[in-house]
């Protein structure tokens, strides 16, 4: 359970540098939404809190100017004579005492028949004395002062804004007076005041250095991805080598263009010193190739040259002995004659005479024919011969070929015991003519499977090992190739030419 939440874990996590970028601004979009929104919340909060201390105050008031009032009227089961300019005047004292402590709170009296007969409004931050009802809230203030005077009351008015929330309340007055009644009223700005400057001036910090980062990261990403393109470019203009890279002025990845250019000076090193060593085994094997010649020449002219000297020496001692003369005359020809067949098998082995291409009508006539010249040495070896081939018509050198197949005939009936088999076989692939001589000997000898075609190189003491190199240089002549198949009950030497009808 644990690898599987790790592996989703991993899954989900980014692959590359603009990924993670991506991932971390999402986080600091996430958290600074967060933040704005704590923001507003203590700003809602902030403005609800002010919102119920004025209506405290509001209320605080109202009940303050009915307390005045009743300290003011002698006898409170008469209703006084609100007319009188003394008790106007009173009133007017009751309420600005009444409202003198507290901030931003106007009221006043208010008679149903008569409208406002006390107004005060002692905190007012403007010049001089407010002395007149604010017409705009007259008909509320009228409402409220009304209703509390008939049901004998508080009424509690609360009208919101666009920028601030009105808070209005009526409430009676204590005595016979039931036509009179107490209000006040003020106002709490929503927008505009301090709490909301403080809030918006946040949110706007906020939203600037949101705006900021993601700018200063986009122009980071940029930077970085043209940097990086700049770098594939560079890589992908060499196709051998790795090429030295120039400094970003990035510090990180001016960190991985040195690395890059030192493995590069290393893997430059590495190839020079690799082509070094590849030409001093190309040169020993050249040496070594051609120390096998050498001995393999010597080897094979070594023992006609003895021969031939012994039989000179015979015919030296004969004196008058003409006919063991001629005897030894004979053998030094016959001698010469191998030495001639020698040199010629050895430059076909090596020349590289162009081929004379023809039409071939019939390969398995050309097979069958290669096959009758062997019948009787395969037929003394005790090896059957069989040749398998398509019976269509392609084009190649049929002398070269010859040679090349007869050569391979030879070796297989060799090196196949009695009663063995030799399959000779030609088919056509889908580009290819593809012959096969098959034998069922002993196989080739692990000592010189790797150096088989070179001349030389035989596993028979009478052989020259010069067969092989000249079926090589046949193929090779024709634009193809030679190879062998160790099998575990023989051997298969195939030659591939390219497939030609004309």
């Amino acid at each position: 359970m644990r690898s599987q939440i790790t592996a989703l874990v991993q899954k989900g996590l980014p692959r590359s540098i603009v990924g993670w970028f991506v991932v971390c601004w999402a986080a600091f979009l996430l958290a600074s939404i967060l933040v704005g929104g704590l923001l507003w919340s203590l700003y809602r909060q902030s403005t609800t809190d002010q919102l119920r201390r004025a209506s405290a105050a509001v209320a605080y008031g109202c009940d303050a100017i009915a307390a005045g009032y009743s300290s003011l009227i002698a006898d409170p089961s008469r209703a006084p004579d609100v007319a009188t300019p003394a008790l106007e005047k009173d009133l007017a004292v009751v309420v600005k005492m009444a409202l003198r402590d507290l901030d931003g709170v106007e009221g006043g009296v208010w008679k149903m028949d008569q409208g406002s007969v006390a107004y005060a409004f002692p905190t007012y931050e403007g010049t001089g004395e407010k002395t007149d009802v604010p017409q705009a809230e007259q008909a509320s203030i009228r409402e409220a002062s009304e209703f509390a005077a008939l049901h004998r009351a508080p009424y509690d008015h609360r009208q919101d804004g666009r920028a601030q929330t009105l808070l209005l309340r009526g409430c009676p007055l204590p005595g016979a007076t039931s036509n009179l009644s107490a209000w006040t009223m003020t106002r709490v700005a929503t927008v505009g005041g301090r709490a909301y400057g403080q809030a918006m001036t946040g949110l706007g910090i906020l939203l600037a250095v949101l705006l900021g980062s993601a700018a200063g990261l986009g122009h980071v990403l940029l930077g970085w991805s043209r940097r990086l393109r700049s770098l594939e470019k560079a890589l992908a203009s060499s196709a051998d080598e790795l090429p030295t890279l120039e400094a970003t002025g990035q510090r990180d990845l001016d960190r991985i263009v040195e690395a890059i250019n030192r493995a590069g000076a290393r893997l430059s090193e590495a190839r020079s010193t690799a082509k070094a060593l590849t030409q001093q085994m190309a040169e020993a094997k050249r040496l070594a190739t051609l120390g096998r010649v050498v001995a393999g020449v010597a080897h094979e002219i070594r023992n006609p040259i003895a021969a031939m000297r012994l039989k000179a020496e015979n015919a030296v001692a004969a004196g008058p002995d003409l006919a063991r003369k001629d005897r030894a005359l004979e053998a030094i020809v016959e001698q010469i004659g191998r030495l001639e067949a020698l040199l010629q098998n050895l430059l076909s082995s090596i020349q590289q005479a162009p081929p004379q291409p023809m039409l071939v009508t019939d390969i398995s006539a050309f097979l069958t024919g290669r096959a009758d010249l062997f019948s009787e040495q395969a037929a003394a070896h005790g090896v059957a011969l069989e040749t398998r081939s398509c019976e269509t018509g392609a084009v190649f050198d049929p002398k070269r070929m010859a040679q090349a197949i007869d050569n391979l005939i030879l070796n297989a009936i060799q090196n196949s015991p009695t009663g063995g088999h030799v399959l000779l076989h030609a088919e056509r692939t889908e580009d290819q003519l593809v012959f096969s001589v098959a034998d069922s000997g002993r196989g080739v000898p692990e000592v010189l499977r790797d150096h088989m075609f070179e001349p030389f190189t035989t596993g028979r003491a009478e052989g020259t090992g010069l067969g092989l190199a000249i079926v090589r240089e046949v193929a090779e002549a024709h634009g193809g190739a030679a190879r062998v198949i160790h099998r575990r009950d023989g051997t298969t030497f195939i030659v591939e030419l390219p497939w030609r009808t004309s």
